[in-house]
């Protein structure tokens, strides 16, 4: 690796840029915390609190698909900021309404304004993922991948425990504040993020604003590798739900037969294989970009295994060895398919298949998560992982047939600008 691959993440705007997402990440927790906390204490329905990530997914798959539209017309930092400042103003709104004016008869104007602050997230996710190949060299993504991966992993193991602990603290009004407070932060230092964009083009101009649109999943459609790498996202989005609460807290009780404590020791084993995976993946960034085609057919192939043995196991001690082992797996794979997808397409065109992506993973996972749990309830609980680990295994089965598509491109990106 040259010098300047060596000390590519010693980049001022990419440490910026991961420090912001971080603490907009770490907000994100908070905030769905302190908001499922204060919707129980005001309407003490179970069914009022499960609206509140059927809403925030539902934000989040509308803000994607509307996403081209602005990335036609604005520089993807600028989207990233004003996204995020608009998100810290909706927020301050939304703990000024819950301190003073929530009730039962009014969680409309709630769940109105937890869309809107998930339906930012769908233009500002895809801009984030697609600035990282701008920030750092091409020799450098997978490694760059792996720390923020990283990272963010961190956030997710500690940020729930945080957040209850907080919650007890602060109170859900001291938890909203200090997300307002994190927002703000993460604000300020998306400002000083620094990329060169490149210009407008005429196309983008006279562009319809359907064939905007639609511009990322015709990209998606017509390139192999592009194609492939999506039907993985999609085979799985199929299957990730089996790891949801809904899914496991029966799993524990009904086939491990142990209590509800062993909910958090296996969401701790699932997350530090995740975190171990980011790691791992940072330290070793040569190895599997050499090897790149191999790690992810192999973490395909193990991803299905392991879903697979857990669904059918009842020792509670294998089931913590094997959650471990599949997340470490699961985020090769992942870390794997990002930098492909970063090394195949880049600039604009890339935000637009990352919002493209955001919008599937999160309408499968929402659909597949209704289905499952309908499934537990009629059939079984072993049922449930015995779907996942078979469309994990179409997943496999069809990587395995496009195994010469799934590699990273010797001669640059596919599709510029």
């Amino acid at each position: 690796m040259n010098k300047e691959g060596l000390f590519a993440l010693k980049n001022k705007s990419f440490t910026v840029l991961v420090a912001g997402q971080s603490l907009a990440n770490a907000g994100d927790v908070f905030y769905i915390v302190a908001l499922i906390t204060s919707v129980y204490a005001v309407t003490h329905s179970l069914f009022y609190v499960s609206l509140v990530p059927v809403i925030n997914m539902l934000g989040g798959f509308v803000g994607g698909l509307f996403a081209p539209l602005l990335i036609d017309r604005y520089p993807l930092k600028k989207i990233l900021f004003h996204s995020q400042f608009v998100k810290t103003c909706l927020l301050l709104v939304l703990t000024l309404y819950v301190s003073s004016l929530f009730s039962k008869d009014s969680m409309e104007a709630v769940y109105i304004l937890i869309f809107f602050i998930m339906f930012l997230d769908g233009f500002a996710n895809p801009a984030s993922s697609a600035l990282i190949p701008q920030l750092v060299p091409e020799e450098s993504l997978l490694k760059a991948n792996s720390l923020m991966s990283s990272i963010q992993t961190f956030i997710q193991m500690g940020g729930w425990a945080a957040g209850g602990i907080l919650a007890a603290l602060l109170q859900a009004r001291g938890l909203f504040l200090l997300t307002c407070c994190l927002y703000g932060l993460s604000t300020c230092l998306l400002a000083f993020v620094r990329v060169k964009e490149q210009q407008q083009s005429e196309r983008e101009g006279k562009e319809s604003k359907r064939d905007s649109l639609f511009e990322g999943w015709r990209l998606i459609a017509g390139d192999k590798r592009l194609r492939a790498l999506h039907f993985t996202l999609f085979f799985g989005s199929i299957a990730s739900p089996v790891w949801v609460s809904s899914i496991l807290y029966p799993f524990i009780d009904k086939r491990l037969g142990v209590g509800t404590e062993w909910w958090g020791y296996i969401n701790a084993s699932l997350l530090l294989g995740l975190f171990l995976a980011g790691i791992l993946a940072y330290r070793r960034s040569a190895f599997i970009h050499k090897n790149i085609q191999q790690v992810l057919l192999g973490g395909g192939f193990m991803v299905f295994l392991l879903t697979l043995l857990f669904g059918v196991n009842v020792n509670p001690f294998l089931a913590l060895l094997f959650i471990g082992t599949y997340g470490l797996f699961e985020e090769l794979r992942m870390i794997s398919i990002h930098t492909i997808i970063q090394r195949v397409v880049r600039e604009r065109l890339l935000a637009k298949v990352y919002a493209v992506q955001s919008s599937l993973i999160m309408l499968t996972f929402a659909i597949s998560t209704l289905v499952m749990g309908m499934l537990g309830q009629r059939y079984s609980i072993v049922v449930v992982f015995m779907v996942a680990s078979v469309s994990l295994c179409l997943s496999f089965v069809y990587l395995l047939t496009c195994k010469k598509q799934v590699t990273l491109p010797i001669d640059g990106p596919s599709f510029e600008e």
